[in-house]
């Protein structure tokens, strides 16, 4: 599934508030894909948490997103507001259009 799906797969199958035991039992070989391709399961991305218990969906959907890595983020250090990207030269002024 899309990451922008957990959140309703965490509402339609687990009930709150839920322990990290009962998400990893029921959820956790669900796999997560990134828009690389490259798949990870619910239980590998909550492996490093050390939660116990999630007291709401949006608690758990939070620990889940917070946790995957930067092949869920889409284009690193994109900046759709343009101006000058981390780490290279600004542009010559001259050449700026308004």
């Amino acid at each position: 599934m899309e990451y922008s799906e957990t959140e309703q797969i965490i509402d339609e199958t687990l009930e709150f508030p839920v322990t990290h035991p009962a998400v990893i039992e029921q959820i956790g070989t669900t796999e997560i894909t990134s828009p690389s391709g490259d798949s990870v399961t619910i239980q590998e991305v909550l492996d490093p948490v050390e939660e116990q218990e999630y007291l709401t969906s949006d608690a758990l959907y939070t620990a889940i997103i917070g946790n995957l890595d930067d092949t869920f983020i889409g284009r690193k250090y994109y900046d759709d507001r343009g101006g000058t990207a981390v780490g290279t030269e600004p542009e010559d002024e001259s050449t700026v259009s308004f």
